[in-house]
């Protein structure tokens, strides 16, 4: 359930789109909506866009207009602000116009992607909407330094979303893919993209990709063993297999077969379709596949015309954090589409 919803606005074409879905997803949850802009550097702000918010700046004050900008502070940084809440007032208006009724705006000094963790856990927020880069971004980069500052360290679940360039306006959300391995956080990720699936008239993909990294324990702990054949739970077994209870296969030949992990994929997949289906998704997909996973589930992003990919930040074997390497990290960098890392 999303109750707060938290978007950085800062006037770029991506963060017009997380704008659009957050708005939308606020108004579906009758969601409260944080708007936040955070003050931007002299590297950061063109001299033509900064003249013109200086231009307007002046007008509004002479026209008696309470802009509610402090008059003690510098010109720049009275600038600074005043572009930023006539780029929140916009966006808040939109925000209600598409049925969002609490929007919040917040105006702050200081770094972009700091504000925007500060507020998410102020706020106690359910999910961060935002682009995967703002206008101090590199164009080449497929997020930028904000965007992954926040997907690293956020305290809930972050969607980032990216303009592909092209004028075909708003995003649309018709097919969601979500990866499940199994693990605690993969259902997690798996319940709320079924949530927000439904709730869209979405397809929902469920996609589990088989390999031989996890502990034997680990694998375990994603299944009803006892709905398993005798030969997985053999193979499964502490018992007869000591060093792979405690010793990933990647080091040693592995024991578990592929039509063991095929049982426990299965399992898994209907498992997440019985939540798909309690979530009233009306079309959801299965796919099983071999092979790495990252590598896996962006094929699947591209040749499957998908909308939106789900991660958890963590999955079986990984470590406590969205680490440089892991299955959430390559996601987040190559997948197409926008994509939503679940805690």
């Amino acid at each position: 359930m999303l109750r707060t919803i938290v978007t950085p606005i800062d006037g770029s074409k991506h963060a017009q789109l997380a704008l659009d879905l957050a708005a939308d997803l606020a108004a579906k949850y009758d969601a409260r909506l944080i708007l936040i802009n955070a003050a931007v550097g002299d590297e950061d702000l063109s001299e033509e866009r900064f003249n013109t918010a200086s231009r307007e700046l002046r007008d509004a004050e002479r026209g008696g207009q309470d802009v509610g900008i402090p008059t003690h502070q510098s010109h720049y940084v009275r600038v600074i602000g005043f572009l930023g809440r006539s780029l929140l007032e916009a966006a808040k208006q939109q925000a209600e116009e598409k049925g969002v009724k609490d929007v919040e705006i917040v105006t702050a000094l200081g770094g972009a992607g700091e504000q925007i963790l500060h507020h998410a856990e102020r706020t106690s927020a359910d999910l961060i909407v935002m682009g995967s880069r703002g206008f101090s971004e590199l164009k080449g980069l497929v997020l930028g330094s904000v965007s992954q500052k926040v997907l690293e360290f956020a305290p809930c679940p972050c969607l980032t979303v990216h303009h592909k360039g092209d004028d075909s306006g708003a995003l649309e959300f018709g097919r969601i893919l979500v990866a499940t391995d199994g693990s605690a956080v993969a259902d997690r990720a798996v319940e709320l993209a079924s949530d927000i699936a439904g709730r869209l008239g979405a397809t929902l993909i469920l996609q589990y990709v088989m390999w031989r990294g996890p502990l034997l324990e680990q694998l375990r702990a994603t299944v009803d063993t006892h709905a398993l054949s005798q030969t997985a739970r053999d193979e499964l077994d502490p018992e007869q297999h000591p060093i792979a209870e405690r010793a990933s296969s990647a080091f040693f030949p592995p024991v578990v077969s592929k039509e063991t992990l095929t049982e426990i994929g299965e399992h898994v997949l209907n498992r997440g379709k019985l939540i798909a289906e309690s979530k009233n998704v009306a079309n959801t997909e299965l796919i099983l596949l071999d092979g790495d996973p990252a590598r896996k589930i962006v094929q699947t992003a591209k040749h499957g015309k998908v909308d939106l990919v789900v991660v958890g930040s963590r999955g079986l074997g990984a470590g406590e954090s969205l680490l440089h390497g892991s299955v959430s990290y390559k996601v987040s960098h190559s997948a197409p589409c926008g994509c939503m890392v679940v805690r």
